[in-house]
């Protein structure tokens, strides 16, 4: 009596069975990919709003320190002549300020401070003078504090014995105006608007406290 034959099958793949697997690891590959990037794009997104966030409460620091401590310290120009202690205009104001840091005394200079801040080419910037009363030849030093911006407002409060408080967008206005510089009064109060071209507003009020320069 024979064995019977036992016929062993070979196992393996086919052709199409490796192609369905082929395409699916290419689609699992595809979709990784894309939630990769769809993450890291997320994440840049969130570095760059992280980025203006600083840069916004940096700005805001810094005009805290300068508008709050505001002097009544008129200055003179590389020419001598008097200059107001707070100039404001369209998209522009320079004051006066107290608190110039001056750690141990190492430099001989003033405690006061020189300051304008301005709008250039979609840049606020500021200004500081090294002296309070500059020759022909001293330049500012110039600090970009904010990128992306439209425009800057600065309005002033005052009151009159006439009309009682008045805001106004140039100073010194009409009536301080016709004043000696060293005679000028400060305003009551200063609106700061600062508009972003991503359409957030930065907007402040600083009480400017009678602090005359003596």
């Amino acid at each position: 009596m024979s064995r019977p034959e036992i016929q062993q099958r070979q196992s393996g793949f086919t052709l199409l069975e490796v192609l369905i697997a082929i395409a699916i690891f290419a689609g699992i590959f595809v979709v990784a990919q894309q939630l990769f990037s769809q993450s890291m794009t997320q994440r840049d997104r969130l570095d760059e709003e992280a980025a203006r966030m600083e840069a916004q409460q940096l700005l805001l620091t810094w005009m805290t320190l300068d508008f709050e401590q505001i002097i009544a310290r008129p200055v003179r120009d590389a020419l001598g002549t008097p200059q107001p202690a707070i100039v404001g205009r369209q998209q522009g104001i320079a004051f006066t300020r107290a608190g110039w840091a001056n750690p141990f005394a190492l430099r001989q200079r003033s405690s006061l401070q020189r300051v304008e801040y301005f709008l250039k080419d979609e840049q606020l910037v500021r200004w500081h003078w090294p002296v309070l009363d500059p020759n022909q030849g001293v330049e500012p030093v110039e600090m970009v504090m904010l990128d992306g911006v439209e425009d800057f407002q600065v309005r002033f409060l005052s009151k009159s014995s006439a009309a009682g408080y008045q805001w106004t967008d140039i100073w010194p206005d009409q009536a301080t105006l016709a004043m000696p510089p060293v005679l000028q009064p400060l305003p009551d109060s200063i609106e700061v608007t600062v508009f972003l071209s991503s359409g957030h507003v930065l907007h402040r009020f600083y009480r400017v406290v009678a602090n005359p320069w003596q």
